[in-house]
């Protein structure tokens, strides 16, 4: 179920007759071809601006105000923050970018009372991210547990110690990329946990292993829980958290409920995405922070923004609007409700397998 927006408030997607009208009517004399980027650049381009135009911009879609200290209720003098040791953050150093990069000084992800590492992480040695990324992960799986005791977060790969490929990722070079492994809740009451990497559907509910199906539930109260630190995390800057678009709308859904600030939802909309040429990631959060500031200009946060690529990546959102699922066509609508003039970060990078 989707929440109504708070009364007076702009709806945070498009109606749905007004976008429709528009895209018919472009679409009829371009139909994208399914497993396709197109790269017309000039029709891509009066395309995205047809829909622009057609549906002027509301406060949601403006950039996100920053979220303030008091908008989440940060303690600057908690213990378990300090005890991560701010000294640590200069001995990690992210060099190039997600995809093409390496590590100096990687900080290893160990297990602790909240977190697990998934059994092939630490045989294969890729369990190594920047201070900013390790500490982030750590504070948020003890984040969850002080709220629901018990929890314990199931961690996927993270970097080799000096970074570099670690197939069949194309990105978590450089130290700033994690699989973080979804919050289950085990409908049969039986205290059983979920396999690894369980993939849920459409309603959050687990349809692969076979021998998971119908029995788990994605838990968004705790998966949003776990969003929310890494969104108030004073020592890291969240780049990209990459889900399916259901799950991305159980949460933001799910955030608007229970009355979370609008900068929080704001920005959790804007870094909550399903990427494209990948899977759309309904088996595991994929956590990207962005370069931190003492090791910039060594670390890159992304591409040139081109305007081949802009344009391929409107394409593939009025593909998805097109051939999508009904939340997936909600996701569509909300992104190409972005200024014209928005830079490439602002829409969602184009991920390899991962």
């Amino acid at each position: 179920m989707v929440a109504a927006a708070p009364p007076g408030a702009h709806s945070p997607w498009l109606t749905g007759w007004a976008l429709a009208a528009v895209l018919t009517c472009a679409c009829s004399q371009r139909q994208p071809t399914p497993g396709t980027v197109q790269s017309d650049v000039s029709t891509t381009a009066q395309l995205a601006a047809a829909v622009l135009v057609a549906v002027p911009a509301t406060p949601a879609a403006a950039p996100a105000a920053p979220v303030s200290p008091s908008d989440l209720q940060l303690d600057p003098d908690d213990p378990e923050r300090a005890a991560f040791g701010a000294a640590a953050a200069s001995s990690s150093v992210s060099i190039g970018t997600a995809q093409n990069g390496r590590l100096d000084n990687g900080v290893s992800l160990q297990d602790g009372e909240h977190l697990r590492l998934v059994g092939h992480v630490r045989k294969n040695a890729i369990h190594y991210g920047t201070w900013e990324l390790v500490q982030m992960i750590a504070r948020g799986a003890a984040d969850v547990a002080r709220d629901h005791p018990g929890s314990v977060l199931r961690i996927g790969n993270l970097s080799r110690q000096t970074g570099g490929d670690i197939g069949p990722s194309v990105s978590h070079n450089s130290g700033r990329d994690a699989d973080v492994l979804f919050y289950a809740i085990d409908r049969l009451g039986q205290g059983g946990q979920a396999a690894p990497f369980c993939r849920f559907d459409a309603a959050g509910v687990a349809d692969w292993p076979t021998e998971d199906a119908g029995r788990y539930e994605f838990d968004t109260a705790r998966n949003w829980a776990l969003v929310r630190s890494w969104l108030g995390n004073v020592d890291a800057v969240v780049q990209w958290i990459f889900v399916s678009a259901p799950l991305r709308n159980l949460l933001l859904d799910h955030a608007l409920r229970i009355g979370e600030p609008a900068t929080l939802r704001t920005r959790a909309a804007r870094v909550l995405t399903q990427p494209r040429d990948s899977s759309p990631h309904a088996d595991h959060f994929h956590v990207r922070i962005a370069c931190p500031a003492s090791d910039r200009p060594a670390c890159l946060d992304g591409g040139v923004a081109t305007g081949l690529a802009r344009a391929a990546q409107v394409d593939a959102l009025l593909q998805m609007y097109h051939q999508g699922s009904p939340e997936e066509q909600r996701y569509a609508r909300e992104l190409l409700r972005l200024p014209e003039a928005s830079e490439l970060h602002d829409l969602p990078p184009i991920e390899g397998v991962d």
